[in-house]
């Protein structure tokens, strides 16, 4: 199992070898569950880097 981190949108935990989707920000790389939180960061991706509230880690 590679690196963990959280996706920004859902909060779900996603292995970095393993994500369904990816997107760079400002020189970072975000790494997501699914299309659908990859399109969602995309339409405002400052939205989520501003947000720093827990998720459940309900997806989509």
């Amino acid at each position: 199992m590679g690196m963990v981190v959280k996706d920004p949108v859902c909060g779900m935990e996603v292995d970095v070898d393993k994500a369904a989707a990816t997107s760079t920000h400002m020189g970072k790389t975000f790494y997501f569950c699914s299309d659908s939180c990859k399109t969602a960061f995309d339409k405002n991706p400052m939205q989520y880097m501003k947000e720093k509230k827990e998720k459940s880690g309900g997806c989509c």
